[in-house]
C-alpha cells in the first residue's frame, strides 16, 4: 500500500516563483526552460506513479481513490489548459500569431473563455 506522506516540492527554489498569491514583482526571476521542463517532467512522473499504483490497488480505498485520481488529473490537465490559454493571449496580443482551433471532442469545451477537459456528465 502507498503510504500517506506529503510530497516534497520538486524545485523548493522555485517555490516563491510559483506562488501566485505573491506579487509577480517579489516573485524573482523566471528560470531557464530546461529548468522548467524539468521540474515538469518530474511532476508527471510523480503523477503517474501515484496514480499507477492506485491503479494497481496499492492504495487504501483504491476504488474510492481512482475517483479522486481522475478528478486530481483532470484538474491537472485543466491547470495547463489555463497555462496555454496565457500563452496563447501573449503570443496573439503582442506576437500576432493565430491560436490553433478548440480540440474537436465532447469532452473538451470553453468555460469562462478557458478549454476545460469536462469529462463528468
Amino acid at each position: 500500500m502507498i503510504p500517506p506522506r506529503p510530497e516534497p516540492s520538486p524545485d523548493p527554489a522555485l517555490d516563491a516563483l510559483m506562488d501566485s498569491a505573491s506579487p509577480e514583482r517579489l516573485r524573482g526571476a523566471l528560470p531557464t526552460v530546461r529548468r522548467l521542463t524539468a521540474l515538469g517532467e518530474t511532476v508527471a512522473q510523480r503523477v503517474h506513479a501515484r496514480i499507477g499504483g492506485i491503479e494497481a490497488g496499492k492504495a487504501s480505498a483504491p476504488t474510492q481513490m481512482t475517483v479522486v485520481a481522475t478528478r486530481l488529473l483532470t484538474a491537472l490537465i485543466n491547470h495547463e489548459y489555463q497555462h496555454d490559454q496565457w500563452i496563447g493571449e501573449v503570443r496573439t496580443g503582442h506576437l500576432g500569431h493565430v491560436l490553433p482551433t478548440d480540440p474537436d471532442s465532447d469532452q473538451v469545451r470553453r468555460i469562462d473563455g478557458y478549454l476545460v477537459l469536462h469529462p463528468y456528465e
